[in-house]
């Protein structure tokens, strides 16, 4: 068979911003009611789940919807507790009626948060986060994580109709959901590498199937770095939130 030239789960497909936001059915999310929901909790909420369950992705369409609107966004990724200037900045630099969403609130300390809450209060903006816990703030949507969500995932990468069933099995897609522990981002990480083993065996000749030749050869075979809203060259871990 002929193998694709780039593996469809590199980070330029999959970072956030180009995954659909689905709910852990694998439905699409209907953000424009998210963000009816948001203006009825003036403007201030949070994007609650854990690690990889797709929180910076919705978080990047919701932005990105809220832009179409016509109003202003302001956005900034936390890395650290010691990232409260990053978050400080935003909300400084943010007017009444802006929307500053911050991604990984739960970094900063409690103080921390307190603080820039009053801030946000004070400049009139309104202030989306997400986070791995509860945050204090009215609740916009949890997410989590399911096989069935990452099928759906795995449905929408480019050429799906010509390697799923050939270089990458259900059987690849439910191994690794289970091996990460329903980390999404982990997850499609798994089956970055198992596809890159399947192709390289095809390539060398020696063939591939569900039990022989998918599995992860153990590393990361150049993931795409990308700079993309809250995402950051370097650092491709910070998929799907």
């Amino acid at each position: 068979m002929a193998v694709p030239v780039t593996n469809p789960f590199t980070t330029r497909f999959t970072r956030p911003g180009r995954i659909e936001p689905l709910d852990v059915t694998g439905s699409p999310i209907d953000v424009d009611a998210l963000l009816d929901r948001l203006r009825g909790l003036c403007g201030t909420a949070a994007i609650v789940g854990p690690h990889g369950s797709g929180k910076s992705t919705l978080l990047t369409h919701l932005a990105a919807a809220i832009e179409r609107r016509g109003e202003r966004v302001r956005r900034a990724r936390l890395h650290s507790r010691w990232d409260v200037p990053t978050a400080w900045t935003a909300i400084r630099d943010s007017a009444a009626g802006d929307t500053v969403c911050i991604d990984s609130w739960e970094c900063l300390g409690v103080t921390a948060r307190s603080v820039l809450r009053l801030a946000a209060g004070v400049s009139g903006c309104g202030l989306l986060v997400t986070s791995h816990r509860g945050t204090g703030m009215p609740e916009l949507i949890r997410c989590g994580t399911s096989v069935s969500l990452l099928r759906s995932i795995v449905r929408s990468l480019p050429g799906h109709a010509c390697w799923h069933g050939q270089l990458i099995h259900d059987t690849d897609i439910e191994a690794a959901f289970t091996l990460h522990g329903g980390n999404l981002r982990e997850s499609l990480y798994e089956l970055y590498d198992r596809f890159e083993a399947c192709a390289s065996r095809i390539r060398a000749g020696v063939g591939a199937g569900p039990d022989g030749g998918n599995g992860s050869d153990g590393g990361r075979h150049g993931i795409h770095e990308f700079i993309d809203g809250f995402s950051y060259a370097g650092a491709p871990e910070r998929n799907l939130g």
